[in-house]
């Protein structure tokens, strides 16, 4: 029973094969007993065939050739063998000689297409253009009412730069099936190319009769137009396509460019809105035309109200789409605009956080606006991305020190010196506020030592040299050393209060008073009349040269103005200095 039904399913297969085997080749293809004398020859050669024919089908080639080889052994004249090898050999890319068996098949059988197809379409891939060439040629003049022979004879004429020839073939077919829209399209694209702008020119124009609406050949041939130097013909076709199809942000951008040369800048603008309105133009056009704003912004002020505008059809237009988020936010800094820019900025993040430039530029802010709380959360969300960046490890210490987690910053400092890698501004930075946070900590030899650091590497840093001095003077230690630091540091920026109140105090410590009361008024005259402890400082030279009642004043005043020394309230209440 088993094998009944193997020699049935054999039977249908055959027949199937046997079908199709017909379909492609013509009865003169086929063998026959009337065609041969031999009975066992030709049960032999339609064996073989067939079985060439199912292990091809099975994508068994090696067999498949071995059977056509025994075909060829009974019959050297059976072109459909050489189609059958061709189709073979040239699954395998051995296309010269798919090439030759495809030629012998032609040579036996010039009446087959399918034969004179194959051949046309290897000698295109073994790149005998010409030889292609004249094929094609010949099967269009056997076959003139198909059209894909003429764009395969025109495609071969483009390959080899022939453009004029594949213009005239074009031209043929464009006789037989009257004017067509692709056909002038490629015309018109090959006039372009051989600089006949004129001839470019006269196909879209004789096309947009047949299609007065067409907004595909009105912009061809606005394209052309302007090519040509016309370009009042050009934006009357472009103005026409805005209004058949006022969604095409790429038109809008075009009319935008033209009025601005023009130095119409109302309406330019005007057709810049309708582009960013329009969901049709590609968001990444309009974020490049959005960053052109950037450096405008701040000189112009129309350029940063368009540049606001904008921002805000962008995101109403493509909400999905955050970039919109950070680049305006980079607008709104640029404008001065912080923490509307900050805003912006954290959008962004909430989906995307993995631009680590969004994240410093937040973090700066919070920095500017001495937003700590904000800053020590920012930076340790930051770190958890982005755990070797030294300046978010600078954010997060210098967060912590101001809320005299001094243990939390001296980690965050330790770790991200690890990772500082030439950047020697930061590397200072770090060094700084680790000679600040030990000296709160009263751990005066490592507080000097990161001090020294500092100026190692850079030995004209004012804030350094001023933290530096201060704090020696405070100590009353190197005081000599306290002294030239302080002097170098009021050179480099001698318009500073702060630094001129170190020195006073330096001078006050090493018993200068006269000298001390000199740089104190200074002091008070650069912007730190309103600082509780330079006022106290005041006081306390005043004290020293005797204008005690004075020196009260202003002790009074200090504490009007806030918190100073633990000593302050003794001192008002005693009139007497304590230190």
């Amino acid at each position: 029973m088993r094998i009944f039904f193997l020699i049935i399913a054999f039977n249908l297969f055959v027949f199937n094969l046997f079908g199709q085997w017909k379909s492609y080749y013509p009865e003169k293809d086929v063998v026959s007993s009337q065609d041969k004398n031999n009975d066992k020859d030709n049960f032999e050669f339609n064996s073989n065939f067939f079985a060439a024919l199912k292990a091809k089908s099975l994508e068994d080639y090696e067999a498949s050739l071995k059977f056509l080889e025994k075909c060829i052994k009974i019959d050297q004249n059976q072109p459909a063998v050489y189609y059958e090898l061709c189709l073979i050999n040239t699954e395998l890319g051995a296309y010269d000689l798919a090439a030759e068996q495809i030629k012998k098949a032609v040579e036996l059988n010039e009446d087959n297409k399918w034969y004179l197809l194959k051949y046309a379409e290897l000698l295109f891939s073994v790149q005998d253009f010409d030889q292609a060439a004249d094929q094609y040629k010949k099967l269009i003049k056997r076959y003139p009412l198909d059209k894909e022979m003429y764009f395969i004879l025109a495609d071969i004429y483009i390959y080899t730069n022939e453009l004029a020839k594949a213009i005239k073939t074009y031209n043929e077919l464009e006789k037989i099936i009257g004017i067509d829209k692709l056909l002038c399209i490629q015309k018109y694209k090959l006039y372009l190319q051989l600089n006949n702008k004129n001839k470019a020119i006269k196909e879209l124009t004789e096309l947009l009769i047949l299609y007065p609406e067409d907004i595909e050949i009105m912009e061809y041939l606005a394209e052309v137009y302007l090519l040509n130097n016309q370009q009042e013909k050009a934006f009357t076709i472009f103005k026409k396509i805005a209004v058949l199809s006022p969604e095409n942000g790429r038109i809008h951008l075009t009319l935008a460019d033209y009025y601005r040369q023009k130095g119409e800048l109302e309406q330019s603008y005007g057709e810049l809105k309708k582009a960013f309105k329009s969901s049709r133009l590609a968001v990444e056009t309009k974020l490049q035309i959005l960053i052109s704003y950037y450096d405008l912004v701040n000189i112009d002020v129309t350029m940063s109200e368009q540049a606001k505008e904008l921002s805000d059809i962008l995101i109403f237009t493509h909400p999905e789409e955050i970039k919109i988020n950070a680049i305006y936010g980079d607008i709104l800094y640029a404008q001065g605009r912080f923490l509307e820019a900050k805003e912006q900025y954290l959008i962004f993040l909430e989906q995307d956080k993995t631009e680590i430039q969004v994240w410093i530029q937040v973090l700066f802010i919070q920095a500017e606006h001495n937003d700590f709380q904000g800053l020590l959360e920012t930076s340790q969300e930051a770190l958890n991305f982005f755990p070797t960046e030294p300046l978010f490890y600078y954010f997060h210490g210098i967060s912590n020190k101001r809320f005299n987690n001094y243990n939390e910053a001296l980690s965050s400092f330790n770790m991200g010196i690890e990772f500082i890698v030439d950047n020697t501004a930061l590397l200072l930075e770090f060094y700084s506020s680790l000679g600040d946070i030990y000296n709160s900590l009263k751990k005066h030899d490592l507080s000097d030592s990161f001090y020294e650091k500092a100026l190692e590497v850079d030995s004209n840093n004012a804030v350094v040299l001023n933290n530096y001095a201060y704090y020696l003077s405070l100590r009353k230690v190197n005081l000599e050393n306290a002294l030239e630091m302080s002097k170098k540091s009021n050179q480099l920026n001698s318009e500073n209060g702060t630094y001129q109140d170190t020195y006073a105090w330096i001078l006050y410590k090493m018993e200068q008073y006269e000298e001390a009361k000199k740089w104190i008024l200074k002091a008070l005259n650069n912007g730190s009349s309103e600082s509780p402890v330079v006022v106290e400082h005041y006081g306390d030279i005043l004290y020293k040269l005797g204008e005690e009642k004075d020196a009260i004043i202003q002790w009074k005043n200090a504490k009007k103005l806030g918190e100073a020394s633990d000593f302050l309230d003794k001192k008002i209440k005693e009139g007497k200095l304590y230190e």
